[in-house]
């Protein structure tokens, strides 16, 4: 575990940064940047979600091809098979490019008619910013194959939150106008790429050593695959926002954006773990080290729960008192929150199993459960949003319907093919000690009679602080108490 700790605490750091001027941005700078003009704050959460969804699939599964095989070759020849990958994934650049210049307008109208005019002013620095985000998964699979996504958290966390909020704040003084803000922000993209291209330049210097073209089968093949099955996921995690633009106007993606933010939040703790974790159980899989397998799993599964537990307890104790900091029309956001939150649990739950699954050689039952659940996506959220019509509350309701029945088959997959979970009895004790925590100090603004951002500080503070130290005591947090003996002699 040394390599996963210290590359986690490396994105922790960068994850709790980034978080701070996230949070900073989408509840103070951007609601009143975009005051009177949602819309466009709207177009710009809209045009990123297309973005990471064609860049997501123009790539045609290399990044994740990447990860799956450079670990089977020699160094010698490690330039030759990477070489063929990359060529896989521009092609498919190319070919998505081509396809969005003839025939963009005609799926604009299709899937969006209401906003068409709108998205198509912008058409120029949505496809810019897809080859951007394109090119950005390639280098990104190659520096998490070198196990340096520690610098990878740096760039998407702190250097890009960092240029967003410093381009809210420009808008919101009017240095700039929205029209240069849409421009700035897809030029922040580029520049993240450039940061991410600059570790790996060596790919460029390995183009001498030719190409692998007896392994190209099996690489189109895994790519094919994890085209279909990595993309569907990213579809399946962007299809909110799309559908609450279509269905209930631009000026409520924000809105909603806030909501979930706000949630995703909780997944801060795993997604400091996720793409380490993933790294280091391709070289376990690669190793054949199978007995080791199970315990990461569980391992991963009960720090992830806990700290995560322990983030959302904090957040949803201190909810009201907080939202009080809020423009009146991001208020009541709560079921969103919890919806969410409770959703990037389950996530959080499943990351060693679910990389396992898509690592090992059953890897193609993840494409069916995958494409499963973009059409559950689409369905439940038509049902919420259309049918019932709860608005935002019943996207976030959806999100968590989803989160719960994919993650659901994925468990089952792996203990019937794998024979591995990640249930501790741990889990439920922490969840438990975690909502009791929240519950016991969700406290209504005023209570304390001090300034919302004290009490929602205080009150959160209170929530996450007797959940840690609860778990702790139990014993369900060993890694930390060892940690801390090896430097602290007389820490109990």
């Amino acid at each position: 575990m040394g390599v996963i700790a210290k590359q986690s605490s490396y994105a922790a750091i960068a994850l709790g940064i980034g978080m701070v001027i996230g949070a900073a941005n989408n509840m103070v700078v951007l609601p009143r940047a975009f005051e009177s003009n949602e819309a466009m704050w709207g177009l710009v959460r809209i045009m990123t979600s297309w973005g990471l969804i064609f860049a997501s699939l123009s790539t045609l599964g290399a990044p994740g091809a990447i990860v799956r095989f450079l670990h089977q070759y020699a160094d010698e020849d490690r330039p030759k098979a990477l070489n063929s990958i990359i060529a896989i994934a521009i092609f498919g650049i190319l070919l998505t490019v081509g396809s969005i210049l003839i025939w963009g307008e005609q799926w604009i109208l299709w899937m969006d008619p209401s906003n068409a005019a709108l998205l198509s002013a912008h058409a120029q620095w949505f496809i810019m910013m897809m080859v951007v985000m394109s090119l950005m998964h390639i280098f990104r699979a190659v520096l998490i194959f070198g196990l340096r996504t520690g610098y990878v958290s740096w760039i998407d966390e702190v250097w890009q939150k960092s240029s967003y909020i410093i381009l809210g704040l420009l808008l919101l003084f009017d240095v700039i106008g929205i029209e240069q803000f849409v421009a700035y922000y897809v030029g922040t993209y580029g520049i993240s790429l450039v940061l991410l291209a600059w570790p790996s330049r060596s790919i460029g210097k390995g183009l001498k050593h030719g190409f692998n073209t007896s392994d190209v089968p099996r690489f189109a093949e895994y790519s094919a695959f994890s085209l279909f099955a990595g993309g569907a996921l990213i579809v399946a995690g962007q299809l909110d926002y799309i559908m609450i633009g279509k269905y209930l106007g631009l000026e409520e993606v924000p809105i909603y954006t806030l909501g979930f933010f706000v949630g995703s939040v909780v997944a801060m703790p795993a997604r400091a773990t996720a793409s380490i974790v993933r790294g280091v159980l391709a070289h376990k899989i690669h190793s054949d080290q199978s007995e080791s397998i199970g315990a990461l799993n569980k391992n991963s599964a009960r720090v992830n729960v806990l700290l995560m537990t322990c983030v959302m307890a904090g957040i949803w104790a201190g909810f009201d008192p907080f939202q009080q900091l809020l423009p009146e029309k991001y208020r009541g956001l709560e079921w969103v929150f919890l919806c969410i939150g409770f959703s990037r649990v389950i996530e959080g739950l499943n990351i060693s199993n679910n990389s396992h699954l898509g690592l090992s050689e059953h890897y193609r039952l993840v494409l069916p459960v995958n494409l499963a659940l973009v059409v559950v996506t689409v369905a439940m959220n038509y049902v919420f949003l259309v049918t019932f019509e709860w608005g935002l509350a019943g996207a976030a309701l959806a999100t968590l319907g989803t989160y719960l029945w994919n993650n659901a088959w994925r468990l089952w997959l792996v203990w019937r093919k794998l024979g591995v979970h990640p249930f501790t009895w741990s889990l439920p004790v922490m969840m438990l000690v975690g909502s009791a925590s929240a519950v016991l100090f969700h406290w209504t603004f005023g209570t304390l009679g001090w300034h919302p951002i004290l009490e929602a500080i205080s009150q959160g503070l209170l929530a996450s602080g007797t959940t840690f130290i609860a778990c702790y005591v139990l014993g369900y947090f060993p890694e930390f108490r060892t940690g801390m003996q090896r430097r602290v002699s007389w820490w109990p």
